[in-house]
């Protein structure tokens, strides 16, 4: 008896599968790789509502020029009561500083690249939209990095690329006359009070190895009271609140965030508390700012390829879902 059933079993032949059955792993990942390319590479518009904490950051560094413009006047007019009061060395500090104003009459922003390759497919949208933003008005752009030495090459690549690329909102710009790029140093926390002091006695040269003496940019700029905005791209928890103490707390300059999102949530407090101007979170934020500068880049690119890839999963959870009743119902006529 037992021969006989063992030699059924060893006979049993198993169901045939349908094609739908024998591929259908190797069609969803192709619809989710078709769904993630069609984001990437559609140059269709996309609305999004955009954030209070984006706007401000945006409006901080659009308002860059009017801030410069404004820093001339005040010092201009602390510079007429020095004189009234004859006091030579107040009269010295203040037409140093003028003169230097005066070089680079559309401002500066400091942007420092606190991430890595980990963190760029976040943090490199924003890093490319705030260079655009800055270029196209005029800015001066100083670059640095503090966290991490790893981070130095890829900023620096970034910056590169973006300076050099074919735009119709601002002509290739030239290293070391519009903007510097002064790579890492570490001990962060002491290099950036020393900038307080003096930028070129922090670094001394830049990161390509040129003394910032001799490069043109850097005659406009000594110290923090040259700088309108520092904005900080960082993927690493902790580096904010340096900037914030000594940027804003110690030199009253204008602070802006780009973190990714799981970390920007421990941050929106700051921003109700003024202590920053603005936060940018992970790659929605990075889209947001694009759309606020009219400029489709890899934020926007990026959130729409996720829309299509949610999309595609709701999708086939529907089907999926459909295809459960139905099947239960046949058996149930069975």
């Amino acid at each position: 008896m037992n021969d006989k059933n063992n030699k059924e079993s060893s006979t049993f032949i198993p169901p045939k599968k349908s094609w739908w059955e024998r591929n259908y792993r190797a069609i969803i990942y192709s619809a989710a790789f078709l769904a993630v390319f069609a984001g990437m590479f559609s140059d269709k518009p996309m609305t999004l509502n955009v954030s209070s904490a984006t706007k401000g950051l945006y409006n901080s560094v659009e308002s860059i020029p009017e801030k410069r413009r404004k820093s001339i006047i005040e010092v201009e007019e602390k510079l007429k009561e020095a004189k009234e009061k004859k006091d030579d060395k107040k009269i010295r500090e203040l037409s140093e500083h003028l003169a230097r104003l005066k070089l680079n009459t559309n401002g500066v922003i400091l942007i420092c690249f606190d991430f890595d390759p980990s963190t760029a497919p976040e943090l490199k949208p924003m890093a490319i939209s705030l260079l655009r933003h800055a270029f196209k008005n005029g800015v001066k752009v100083l670059g640095n990095v503090g966290y991490n030495v790893i981070s130095a090459q890829l900023a620096q690549n970034i910056i590169e690329e973006t300076a050099h690329e074919s735009s119709d909102n601002f002509q290739p710009q030239k290293a070391g006359n519009d903007y510097v790029f002064l790579g890492y140093r570490p001990n962060p926390f002491m290099v950036y009070m020393q900038m307080g002091e003096s930028i070129i006695s922090a670094y001394e040269s830049d990161y390509a190895g040129n003394d910032l003496n001799t490069l043109p940019i850097m005659k406009g700029i000594n110290n923090y009271g040259d700088i309108e905005d520092v904005i900080l791209l960082s993927g690493y928890v902790g580096m904010p609140e340096i900037w914030i103490n000594v940027a804003k707390t110690k030199f009253g300059r204008s602070v802006g965030l780009g973190m990714t999102a799981v970390s920007a949530a421990d941050y929106y407090p700051y921003i109700q508390s003024k202590q920053i101007a603005g936060l940018l979170a992970g790659l929605r934020g990075a889209a947001e700012y694009e759309t606020e500068l009219k400029a489709l880049g890899s934020g926007i690119k990026g959130m729409r390829s996720q829309l299509y890839a949610h999309a595609l999963a709701i999708l086939l959870i529907i089907i999926g879902n459909i295809e459960f009743f139905v099947s239960k119902f046949r058996k149930r006529r069975k």
